[in-house]
């Protein structure tokens, strides 16, 4: 709490401990900026000639922003590895304990400067997401949130902080629930549907993260699911050369992060065709190998996941 009763967010709280005589943006400013572009930029290229081109102008714009920020974060990876290696060779002397601080100095800025960014990405990603009716995600690999990743702690806590942010979000440890579905369920049912699964496997495994191949249709819908509840998301990276195959690629890229579970929806909850009502030969694909593998696997079906 702060002198007159005002909550203290992180963003206040991580940016205050910044040890630098230039104030930072508040949290308010740096969320309007980033409103204010991403809406900008899809009024300006949403219509006319480049109307086709405005979301990817728009999803381009975002990933800039978020290449920023990993830049930034690995000058605080840096500053915080010295600082580590410093603590561990401290011998109580006042040179060491001056290096201490200026390191510790500098890791609090970096990390000050990367929640900053993280802000300005993630009000533009909202923006994004409201006015396309898109998720935004990294074409590759997956982000985390430092703000909802690390509590609000006391002063002198940057290297717990930053373990615990590194632990959070290492995929070799991290708990993967995997979700595949065909792009055909896009409808409120379908949505509802999903999300009560997801919400099953949030219950059964509450530090997990989603992983899918961002397709559309009912991965988009669960990556939304994912980004309302402060899931991190892996989307899959696979190898587009594989062509017909690309697919089943994704299928074997996927279980290969070894998930404790697997969610598929091989059909869309209400079928509005006879194509749609049979089910996807990809998306049973990845249900048999999980089977096969001795993952528990679940069924996203029109009145409950089935096992």
């Amino acid at each position: 709490m702060s002198l007159f009763g005002a909550p203290t967010t992180s963003y206040d709280h991580i940016t205050g401990l910044a040890n630098d005589p230039r104030p930072f943006p508040s949290e308010g400013e740096v969320e309007h900026l980033g409103h204010a572009l991403m809406t900008e930029v899809l009024d300006v290229f949403g219509k006319d000639a480049l109307e086709e081109h405005a979301s990817m102008i728009a999803h381009c714009i975002i990933g800039g922003i978020h290449a920023a920020q990993q830049r930034i974060e690995r000058e605080y990876d840096r500053a915080s590895n010295e600082l580590t290696s410093l603590h561990r060779e401290f011998d109580g002397s006042e040179v060491k304990d001056t290096q201490i601080q200026d390191a510790t100095d500098r890791s609090r800025y970096f990390e000050a400067v990367s929640v900053v960014l993280e802000t300005f990405r993630r009000s533009a990603e909202r923006t994004y997401e409201v006015q396309t009716g898109d998720v935004w995600t990294p074409y590759r690999g997956s982000t985390s949130n430092r703000l909802t990743t690390f509590a609000v702690m006391e002063a002198g806590e940057t290297l717990r902080r930053k373990r615990q942010h590194a632990q959070k979000g290492a995929e070799p440890t991290a708990k993967y629930v995997v979700f595949r579905g065909v792009q055909s369920a896009n409808t409120q049912a379908d949505a509802e549907r999903i999300m009560a699964a997801l919400n099953y496997a949030k219950a059964q495994c509450p530090d997990m993260q989603l992983a899918c191949t961002g397709n559309l249709g009912a991965e988009k819908i669960a990556m939304m699911w994912a980004k309302n509840n402060s899931i991190i998301v892996h989307k899959t990276d696979f190898a587009k050369a594989a062509g017909r195959r690309a697919p089943f690629v994704a299928n074997d890229t996927l279980l290969a992060l070894k998930p404790v579970m697997v969610f598929y929806m091989p059909t869309p909850v209400n079928p509005q065709n006879e194509r749609d009502a049979e089910a996807s030969g990809i998306v049973l694909n990845i249900a048999q190998k999980a089977g096969e593998r001795g993952i528990p696997v679940f069924k996203v079906a029109a009145t409950k996941v089935a096992a």
